[in-house]
């Protein structure tokens, strides 16, 4: 695998959008994964795929 450098600020927006996605936009996304179970069944449940798909 080829190494690639990148400038300190692709770095720092780099750690900022993992940041987001880690503190932000994943428990959102578990929030909709448990609702969309609660559901029932999981195999006809578009909610639960999709937010299965985005995690």
């Amino acid at each position: 695998m080829e190494k690639r450098q990148i400038s300190r600020d692709g770095f720092n927006e780099l750690v900022k959008e993992l940041t987001d996605l880690k503190e932000n936009q994943r428990p959102e996304i578990l929030k909709v994964v448990q609702w969309a179970r609660s559901l029932g069944d999981l195999s006809e449940n578009a909610d639960y795929s999709a937010a299965k798909e985005k995690q």
